[in-house]
């Protein structure tokens, strides 16, 4: 009997010692969870500002171009409309409107509006506005706070000076043009970058802490330290008031850095803040402020895990002495080869995490540095075609090579999304022969004549499906730039029929070199290429967009010998 009570005391102790173990391991996994959020937290807060300030860089280059350009300073309206318009098609996602003001600080012309409602606004005398007085004055670039424009709409204003350096040496004020920026626009740019998982507001101030953006609009254009947004702080929780107002200051100030808050119901939440440059200069802040729900469900899985280690503990303790000693034993081993698996998982998972870091960030940074300089340069190419006839085709050599560095970097990043999963479809209806036709139409033009004849049959009259009209045009194109490239003075014939399941077929056939035999074994993967130019990455990124719709992709040579042939079909909706 005393020999069982020894036992049991031992089993007990045992599992007191294990007990504390597994608290500890629990302690162990939330401050590892908690560091992870504050990890991610901050690398948001930091590409979010570079992306603002490439943005804004951006749309200064934009604004720069627009304020030389010939049309703009010899006052030539109607060729400067068109100038506008292309700006503000390629800067859609941000930009309201672009807007140019004479030297007297009226309107002469308001891109994306229309003709009645900019009949009612021009000639508006805007001279007052200090996006209008400051680059008068200055001569420099202005950035705007949040301003209530008179259609009663908060934007954030960009303006850039006319300035006549060519008919006068001294570089005289004529006016300035200025992107419109409405707030809640800026706002889905920033949260679009923001990974879904992440439980994150993001506020954006400017350099005297009014608020440019926050996802409760009423506190847009109020200062942070003014009494009705300390009234909101002061209403979620005396600590977060006291923290934020710090961080305010020093952010502000100039100062980065981030903070965990915990509330008076115990939610711990992440604060960051970074300031915004632009040019050097502080332009800004960005604050994220992320929660940690993540570690709270953590916690709970933990705590359900520990009660029940505790009840087969007592369990096994009051069952038997060779149960305890069993269970005792078997665990012992069971923690020493969970252990080793950890160790060994945890390793990794770390060398998998820095590779996929590195290789993200690469993708990220090559991307982005790929595609500052090319709008621009097509910008200015587009501006330039226009204005110099006699050398446009100097200026199209410019035109075409940076739609290639445009289409490289589109391609890497539609890879990136592929191998990541993140590929989305924009599912819609659509006549793809309607689309077929307009594609082979716009290639008609490109060719003019160049000994290479492009032919389009369509079996039906229409050819309604759903599917993303953006992508399938990605992967039409696709077919034809491969048929032309391989295909001198011959044919491309472009197919379209419903099948018989009520699904769609397209194929492009050409009669050009053909298919290489060594190529047939990956010819739909990545880097496959025997073509001078190409990356190799076009079919493998049709395939996955085929794929994602449910169809399938293949390409095989001609049964007569001349040329090859690729198709792909799209299944009916269901």
């Amino acid at each position: 009997m005393a020999l069982v009570i020894l036992i049991i005391a031992i089993a007990g102790f045992v599992s007191v010692i294990s007990y504390q173990y597994s608290l500890s391991t629990s302690r162990q996994i939330e401050a590892l969870s908690a560091q992870d959020i504050r990890s991610n937290v901050d690398i948001q807060a930091h590409d979010l500002t570079i992306s603002f300030s490439n943005k804004l860089g951006d749309l200064v280059s934009i604004l720069q171009v627009v304020s030389g350009a010939p049309a703009v300073l010899q006052g030539d309206l109607e060729r400067a409309k068109i100038i506008f318009n292309k700006a503000d098609d390629s800067t859609s996602e941000l930009i309201d409107f672009y807007m140019w003001l004479d030297a007297d600080g009226k309107l002469v012309w308001l891109s994306n509006i229309n003709q009645t409602t900019y009949e009612q606004y021009r000639a508006t005398d805007l001279s007052y506005r200090l996006y209008f007085t400051s680059a008068r004055d200055t001569g420099q670039t202005y950035y705007s706070s949040v301003t209530d424009s008179n259609d009663r709409v908060n934007r954030l204003y960009v303006s850039v000076p006319i300035l006549d350096n060519i008919t006068s040496s001294s570089n005289q004020f004529e006016g300035i043009v200025a992107a419109g920026i409405r707030s809640d626009l800026l706002g889905g740019f920033l949260e679009r970058q923001l990974p879904p998982n992440l439980k994150s507001e993001v506020i954006v101030l400017d350099n005297t802490g009014i608020i440019l953006y926050s996802k409760h609009p009423e506190y847009v254009g109020k200062s942070v330290f003014g009494v009705r947004f300390q009234s909101f702080l002061s209403s979620q929780d005396v600590a977060m008031l006291r923290e934020m107002n710090s961080g305010f200051k020093a952010a502000l100030a100039g100062n980065s850095d981030l903070v965990d808050i915990t509330t008076s119901d115990g939610e711990v939440v992440t604060f960051a803040y970074k300031p915004i440059l632009i040019d050097g200069k502080q332009f800004g802040v960005l604050y994220i402020v992320a929660s940690h729900e993540y570690v709270a469900s953590v916690s709970s899985l933990i705590e359900q895990q520990k009660n029940f280690s505790i009840f087969l503990i007592a369990l096994t303790t009051a069952a038997a002495m060779v149960i305890i000693f069993v269970i005792i034993t078997w665990n012992r081993r069971l923690e020493n080869v969970v252990d080793m698996k950890t160790v060994e998982l945890r390793k990794a998972n770390e060398r998998l995490e820095t590779h996929d870091k590195m290789q993200k960030e690469f993708i990220n940074i090559a991307a982005h540095e790929l595609r500052t300089p090319v709008q621009p340069i097509l910008g200015m190419a587009e501006i330039l075609e226009g204005e110099f006839g006699d050398r446009r085709d100097d200026i199209r050599i410019i035109t075409r090579n940076a739609r290639r560095l445009e289409k490289l970097t589109q391609d890497i990043l539609d890879v990136t999304r592929i191998e990541s999963q993140s590929l989305n479809l924009v599912m819609e209806e659509f006549d793809i022969g309607e689309l077929i036709a307009t594609i082979v139409q716009d290639y008609r033009r490109q060719l003019n004549g160049e000994g290479t004849e492009l032919e389009y049959l369509q079996k039906e009259e229409s050819l309604p499906i759903e599917g993303d009209k953006e992508r399938l045009t990605q992967v039409i194109t696709n077919f034809i730039d491969n048929a032309l490239r391989f295909t001198k003075n011959g044919k491309v014939s472009i197919t379209a029929g419903r099948e018989p399941d009520g699904g769609v077929r397209v194929s492009v056939s050409d009669t050009g070199i053909g298919i290489d035999a060594d190529m047939f074994s990956r010819l739909f993967t990545k880097f496959a290429s025997k073509g001078e130019r190409g990356t190799g990455l076009g079919l493998f990124i049709s395939r996955s967009i085929i794929e994602a719709h449910g169809g399938k992709i293949w390409g095989a040579n001609n049964p007569d010998g001349k040329g090859a042939m690729f198709a792909f079909t799209i299944p009916p909706h269901r």
